[in-house]
């Protein structure tokens, strides 16, 4: 199973969204991340990069 951490903007540990990411779905300029408790974050923005060996995805947020 792959999770990921998701960060905004850039990775670095102040930035981070939600972690155990197993679900992004995007739509209408929004980015909804689900994690494996079925927690769920919204953010602004859209995907920039996705690391999905390495568990990193970075969200370019919206103004």
């Amino acid at each position: 199973m792959c999770l990921s951490t998701v960060y905004k903007n850039e990775k670095k540990p102040g930035n981070e969204v939600l972690t155990n990411v197993m679900l992004i779905e995007c739509a209408d300029g929004f980015v909804t991340l689900t994690d494996i408790m079925g927690r769920e974050e919204k953010v602004k923005g859209a995907v920039a990069s996705a690391d999905l060996t390495g568990g990193c995805v970075i969200v370019k947020e919206a103004n």
